[in-house]
């Protein structure tokens, strides 16, 4: 990494980690974004990609953790337990960070002392329907905040934060569970101004997959804390098809309310599925 860096002045202390499953199509874009934003380390947890995404990744320079299928949560861990940098940004292989991005993002979580701060989301790409809705379903799901008990990606966090708590984190639905945790301890969530973009599926099944995969997080979520199980019914059936879907017909996206309501459909549908022995190869990113 030392070679890309050399025009630069020190690097950020933050170790980028990116959790990957046969992202080939999405981590050499993904990385080369991360590497302008000249952090610390990058680094790649793999799941078991069965294509060129390790390849990429270590030709790109990034250290590389293979741990097989350990699932998301796990594989988080995995990775901030293996870095000494005392920040660390959690980056899906299909968001696309801007230029200056982690130094912004960095400036704030000092300045705001967070112990984690999500970045505003956009949808990288608009020409299909659903890529515009996922659009709208960002702007109304990740507002600017300077206090959240619901933190996702891509975002930083404290790493001496992280690793206070060694309670294994589930696969699925990681990123709530993590922050209910966080909340439990009182540490300070925010979501900034500073935006994100990120490549969205485009296909009603692929998307389905997805909006089932978070179902079945929050029925584990739901089985690990059932003191929010009226939270998370709320969730799955007024504000994903109903409250996130007013201000966009406002904007004139009069259709928001079908996302709304195909979005609410699959997680549902994954959340009432019956729970499996093992989640660990649900997708990763």
């Amino acid at each position: 990494m030392a070679a890309m860096r050399q025009d630069r002045g020190m690097p950020l202390p933050v170790s980028a980690q990116v959790c990957t499953l046969n992202e080939a199509a999405n981590i050499q874009d993904c990385l080369a974004l991360i590497q302008a934003n000249d952090p610390e380390e990058i680094v790649v947890i793999d799941g078991g990609s069965i294509d060129k995404t390790v390849d990429i990744a270590t030709e790109m320079g990034a250290r590389i953790l293979s741990p097989g299928r350990l699932g998301l949560g796990p594989s988080r861990q995995l990775g901030w337990n293996s870095t000494n940098c005392p920040y660390v940004a959690f980056i899906d292989a299909d968001d696309r960070i801007p230029e200056g991005w982690l130094a912004q993002m960095l400036a704030e979580v000092i300045q705001g002392e967070y112990a984690a701060l999500q970045s505003s989301l956009r949808a990288l790409d608009s020409g299909s329907w659903l890529s515009r809705g996922w659009n709208e379903y960002f702007i109304e799901s990740i507002r600017p905040t300077k206090y959240t008990t619901m933190v996702g990606r891509p975002a930083i966090f404290l790493t001496a934060i992280l690793k206070e708590d060694a309670t294994p984190l589930p696969s699925l639905d990681e990123d709530t569970h993590l922050s209910r945790r966080f909340q439990e301890r009182g540490l300070k969530q925010g979501i900034t101004e500073v935006v994100s973009y990120r490549h969205v599926e485009t296909t009603l099944a692929e998307n389905w997959q997805k909006w089932e995969s978070y179902g079945r997080g929050y029925r584990d979520f739901v089985a690990e804390h059932p003191e929010r199980r009226a939270a998370i019914w709320r969730h799955m059936i007024w504000t994903v098809p109903v409250a996130r879907t007013l201000a966009p017909i406002g904007r004139g996206r009069w259709t928001q309310p079908l996302f709304g309501a195909l979005m609410s459909s699959a997680i549902l549908s994954g959340f009432l599925s019956p729970r499996r022995k093992s989640v660990i190869t649900e997708h990763i990113s």
